[in-house]
Formats: C-alpha cells, sequence, structure tokens
C-alpha cells in the first residue's frame, strides 16, 4: 500500500470559552506528576464516514473546537502551563491542527495499520519543536483532526503526562464528547483535578534514577491482537490442573504472556534482572476517595515481577507474582483508615523505597499498563462511535506494553514498543504467536 500523506491544513489556539475562576489560579502538582517522564499521553479514535449525517469537514471542525472551548472552561488547567511543580492556569489555550489526506482512504489504511505513520503523522507534535520540553512546559494539550478522502476521520489527543494517565485522558474524550453532543449537562460529571490532594506536593528535591541511554536507542512499535477466542485459550493454559492456579483475568493472562516473551526477547546480558512494573488505577480499589471523573495521576506502580539472569519465565507463576502483588495492595489500602492524603503518603513512600533500590546498570524494567475498560469506544461526537481507538504514550517510551480492549470487548490489543533488535526475537516468538496475531486489519 502507498504511504499516507498527510498534510496539515491549519493549526490554531483553542481558548476557554470562558475565563478561569481568580480563586483557581494554580493548580499544584503531586509528586507522583513530578516523577513521571516528559512524555504525552496520547489517543487516536478512527470514525468512518456516516452517510446519514453526510457532515462537511468544515462543520466538523467548528463543532470539535467549539466543543472543545466550552470543554476547557469546565477542565481549565489543560488550558494552562506548567510552571515548575505547579499548572498556571491562564487560559492560554489548547493547539487544535487540521490535516488531510487525500492519497488513501481510512478503510484501506485500516487494512494494514501502519504504527509508525499513526505515531508521527496523525499527532499534533509536529506543532511544538521539542516534544520532550513540551510535554513538561507547553502546552498540555494538542489535538489533531486528520481528514480522509473517503469521510473518515482521525482524532489524535495528546495530554502532558504531568497531569494526565489513561484513565484522564479518557474522562476528557468522554466530556469533550459529550460537550458535541449538547449532552455535557446531563450525562457528565464536572471532572476534578485533585492528585495532590491524594500524593504529597511534588518537590524539586526528590530524584528518581534516569535511564541515561532512554531515547538513544531505536526502538519500535508492534501490535499484537488477542481475539477472544485465543484468550480463553490463554486463560485455560493457565487454569490447568497441573498448574494450580485460579482462571486469570483477561489482563492478567497477557501481561504474564507478554513477560515471559519479554525475557525471551532480551538481547541485554549486562543487566543483573529483568523487572516488570505493573501501573495500577487506584480509582476502583479507593471509590469513596477518588471518583472516577478525577483527572490525574492517580496510580500505584510497582515491580511486581523479577527474574535473573537466565532464569526462564512461566506463565503461572508470573499470574501468581501478580496476583500476590494486586492483593498486596488491596490489603494495604484496606487496612488503612486514615484520610486519603494518609493512604497516598503511605503509597508515595512505597514507591520511593521500591524505585530506590533499583539502578538501570544493574536493572532492566519492562512496563505494562493496561488502558482495558476505559470507555474510549463509547465516544460519539455525534456522528458514530469509533471503529478503532488506539492508546500510547509520545513521545515514544521503550520496553512498554499499552493494552486496549478491542472494539468488541472482548479481547485485547496490545502496543508494544522495544529496541529493534529485541522486537524481532519477539515478533518470532512461536509461543506468542500461538495466542496473537501480529498487526491484522481492523475489522469496520
Amino acid at each position: 500500500m502507498e504511504t499516507m500523506k498527510v498534510k496539515t491544513t491549519s493549526k490554531e489556539i483553542i481558548k476557554p470559552s470562558s475565563t478561569s475562576p481568580n480563586d483557581l489560579q494554580t493548580l499544584q502538582l503531586s509528586i507522583y506528576d513530578h516523577f513521571l517522564p516528559p512524555i504525552y499521553t496520547v489517543a487516536y479514535l478512527f470514525y468512518t464516514k456516516d452517510d446519514e449525517l453526510m457532515i462537511s469537514p468544515d462543520h466538523t471542525s467548528h463543532k470539535l473546537k467549539t466543543s472543545l472551548s466550552e470543554t476547557l472552561t469546565k477542565l481549565y488547567p489543560l488550558a494552562g502551563r506548567i510552571n515548575g511543580v505547579t499548572v498556571d492556569c491562564n487560559d492560554e489555550g489548547a493547539v487544535f491542527v487540521e490535516a488531510r489526506v487525500d492519497n488513501c482512504s481510512l478503510s484501506g489504511f485500516l487494512a494494514s495499520p501502519d504504527l509508525k505513520a499513526i505515531q508521527q503523522q496523525l499527532l499534533p507534535l509536529d506543532a511544538v519543536v521539542n516534544p520532550h520540553e513540551a510535554a513538561s512546559t507547553w502546552p498540555l494539550l494538542l489535538v489533531k483532526a486528520t481528514y480522509f478522502q473517503c469521510g473518515g476521520m482521525a482524532i489524535g489527543v495528546c495530554i502532558t503526562h504531568k497531569i494526565a494517565d489513561a484513565a484522564s485522558i479518557s474522562t476528557f474524550v468522554r466530556t469533550w464528547s459529550a460537550e458535541a453532543r449538547g449532552e455535557a449537562g446531563n450525562t457528565v460529571m464536572v471532572p476534578k483535578f485533585a492528585s495532590a490532594n491524594f500524593y504529597p506536593p511534588a518537590n524539586d528535591t526528590y530524584k528518581l534514577p534516569v535511564d541515561e541511554k532512554a531515547n538513544k536507542r531505536s526502538s519500535v512499535t508492534k501490535r499484537f491482537v488477542f481475539s477472544a477466542a485465543k484468550l480463553e485459550e490463554l486463560r485455560t493454559k493457565a487454569t490447568s490442573p497441573e498448574s494450580a492456579v485460579d482462571r486469570p483475568t483477561r489482563v492478567e493472562s497477557v501481561t504474564a504472556l507478554l513477560w515471559k516473551c519479554f525475557v525471551a526477547a532480551s538481547s541485554s546480558e549486562t543487566c543483573d534482572r529483568k523487572v516488570l512494573i505493573q501501573l495500577a488505577d487506584l480509582r476502583s480499589r479507593l471509590p469513596s476517595l477518588l471518583p472516577e471523573s478525577l483527572i490525574g495521576n492517580v496510580m500505584f506502580s510497582s515491580v511486581v515481577l523479577s527474574t535473573g539472569q537466565g532464569e526462564e519465565v512461566k506463565i503461572e507463576e508470573a499470574i501468581r507474582g501478580l496476583r500476590k502483588k494486586r492483593e498486596e495492595l488491596g490489603a494495604m489500602i484496606q487496612g488503612e483508615d486514615g484520610s486519603s492524603s494518609m493512604i497516598g503518603s503511605k503509597l508515595a513512600n512505597l514507591m520511593l523505597a521500591d524505585y530506590s533500590r533499583m539502578s538501570y546498570e544493574t536493572h532492566e524494567p519492562y512496563t505494562v499498563s493496561s488502558w482495558c475498560k476505559l470507555p474510549l469506544y463509547e465516544a460519539s461526537f455525534g456522528w458514530g462511535h469509533p471503529v478503532w481507538v488506539v492508546g500510547n504514550v509520545a513521545p515514544t517510551f521503550e520496553n512498554i506494553a499499552m493494552l486496549i480492549d478491542s472494539k468488541d470487548g472482548r479481547g485485547i490489543e496490545a502496543f508494544v514498543t522495544l529496541p529493534e533488535e529485541n522486537m524481532s526475537s519477539l515478533e518470532q516468538n512461536t509461543e506468542l504467536l500461538a495466542f496473537a496475531s501480529l498487526n491484522p486489519r481492523v475489522l469496520v
């Protein structure tokens, strides 16, 4: 297939429809926000043409920009700028880019999705000079609407990870799409930015280990799709009589299999240990303290699995390890009778202690982040629901797997980023390919 050619047609700054309240001009970042690397949390939503509506790109863009302006009034920090360990809620606005594709239809593109093209051409990061610098300073929110010649479109959303995790970007998209439909007042709670009320406020004196080689290696992202039927096979395999493991969840199964394959594909012979880091969204674990609509980084990040040089990973043992860590986190949270900030302080101290024992000279970290059950496929701006949703971070962060539901809600798509030599081994792993298809056609 011919390489997709995306041409930018306009770029503008969208400001809130009304100014931010005088008493809410500064948003404090949390210590967790401060530790996160300067990257964007990213979501791509693809929509096919709605023959009944026949809306022109001009009309669509007007609706997107108008509703975005209204949304920024409710989510005013997103129109601000980061200043050290705070956000200046100064209404400077978000970037909105429009583009078109004239040499390719959306259906043609989805027949063989080009992840490199998605990352490099369907995001508005070309609107800023240095994405790494921009993610921690300017701007906080960027949006790109790309129109295909067939009438289909893609919406790329970037929110700096300094104030938004995966659940946050889902809440933003849900709020914005409801505003576009004229239903925001009836269907969506006004989100709150309150992560610094849970985790301690950010402090410049705290530092975490830095990987000096990060972003200097050549990495590649590939898509592995686990169908509902194959997931059932994988879950059954992990619950065979000899495994003595209760039936795992979809995410547990995929995480354990990927961990095994990551270790097998690693080309590093210098690190003593390989470790798996898993991110746990605390909203569902502390619903009375952390509402689902809260925007911010309210995750718990921890090393859940570890293996030494030459050790082989067994899926059943990996699942047991994942379960143990999840139960430990649950017991620790349930055992706390204090306030939200007391629980947050304890979890922050645990993460600091965990990561302070790690060194990039001796540890090779891998991260699995699950976006499963986030309602991104429900995001209708008035012309139907997306036919495909992709979640990731940008600029690309290596040794990471992002798991997101397939459109049917039963399968899982894994977007894996590894150094090129490791990926060459991973995409030939027979055990992985027994359960996952490498970049199949997106079914519309």
